[in-house]
């Protein structure tokens, strides 16, 4: 079943891991409903917020493949 996610990215390391997390974002795009970023330069580091619909074997893959990149945090939070 289908659900409404809210997923919050933090990129610690803009220069080491954007791109990796850009290409696995590029993958989901068809789940992905919203994409709000907001780059941090002066400390090299992002935050993206994400409205995902998905069931939770995609939520499930999503998460854990940006959860793997190094210095990326993930959380999510289910809707109603």
């Amino acid at each position: 079943m289908e659900r409404f996610y809210i997923v919050n990215i933090i990129i610690n390391n803009r220069n080491k891991s954007y791109r990796t997390v850009n290409e696995l974002l590029h993958d989901f795009a068809e789940d992905i409903r919203l994409r709000v970023g907001y780059p941090l330069p002066e400390q090299n580091s992002a935050i993206i917020l994400l409205v995902v619909k998905a069931d939770n074997d995609v939520l499930g893959s999503l998460t854990g493949k940006l959860g793997q990149v190094e210095d990326v945090e993930v959380k999510t939070l289910p809707l109603k």
